[in-house]
């Protein structure tokens, strides 16, 4: 039973799959016995067998952890670290663990793996919270250094699961302890289109600090008709926003138009397309 136990953690840590999965199903009574929320304690960073089931994007045994086993993917490690962090850790940032080098020469299929693990973990339910609701992965959580799994995945240049993250809500305006966006960590390790993609969305996204600025809009949208904007200011501030928008995603001025159209932020009737002299 030690015996069993000390192989299994080593083969987790070391990320091989195939032993920790035998080591698990071919032992019946350590399988019924083990926890997967219990820390390996301090000399382990307190990071749990569900830790580094998906530090390795270990599908198998992350299912069997979170549906069997009453796993948790929010519990956290000595960085404030969740599953969830580990998991949208690609090979480019885990470069320090020599069991994942081998993974590095195969990028696609290591994307794919944390992209099925990802999905585990966002299917998970736990325990029954208020208004009937049960608890889910905390897909907002920041670690010791602000970062959340939006960060990382970003940073990793994994797409599929930057997609999964967003459709769950993740947050797009989260800054980290550098005041780095996801967007900023895709573009400082060169994932371009994937920096494009999340600076379009951040475009078209209601920031917090935005929803004031909504809110007086609405407001005026309830004055009385002489209190409202004339229609020459109308369209002038309508130019303003495609030239700004334009110039953010350097883009030219009829792409420009064209995004905010399809967005419905401009009114495709009330708008024309605005001519900016050069640059002085």
């Amino acid at each position: 039973m030690g015996n069993t136990a000390t192989k299994f953690r080593k083969a987790l840590v070391n990320g091989d799959d195939v032993l920790a999965c035998h080591l698990y199903e071919s032992n019946p009574q350590f399988k019924e016995a083990l926890d997967p929320n219990s820390t390996y304690g301090e000399s382990y960073q307190h990071n749990t067998p569900l830790h580094y089931a998906s530090r390795h994007a270990m599908a198998r045994l992350l299912r069997s952890f979170l549906f069997g086993k009453d796993g948790n993917p929010n519990k956290r490690n000595v960085h404030n670290e969740t599953s969830l962090h580990l998991l949208c850790m690609g090979p480019q940032i885990l470069t320090s663990e020599g069991a994942l080098q081998p993974r590095i020469s195969r990028p696609y299929e290591d994307k794919q793996r944390r992209a099925e693990s990802l999905q585990i973990i966002l299917a998970w339910t736990g325990a029954k919270l208020d208004h009937g609701e049960y608890e889910s992965a905390d897909i907002n959580a920041t670690d010791n250094k602000k970062n959340t799994c939006l960060h990382y995945a970003a940073a990793s240049g994994m797409k599929t699961c930057v997609e999964f993250l967003l459709q769950r809500g993740a947050d797009l305006f989260a800054e980290n302890e550098d005041r780095e966006t996801p967007c900023d960590c895709a573009e400082k390790q060169h994932h371009k289109e994937l920096a494009l993609c999340l600076e379009s969305q951040m475009v078209f996204s209601l920031a917090p600090e935005a929803e004031g600025i909504e809110a007086e809009y609405a407001a005026l949208d309830r004055r009385e008709l002489y209190e409202g904007l004339r229609p020459q200011d109308l369209r002038r501030l309508k130019d303003m926003l495609i030239v700004e928008t334009a110039d953010m995603l350097q883009a030219p001025l009829f792409t420009a138009e064209a995004l905010l159209r399809a967005h419905g932020t401009i009114n495709p009737t009330h708008v024309h397309t605005p001519r900016v002299s050069a640059c002085p």
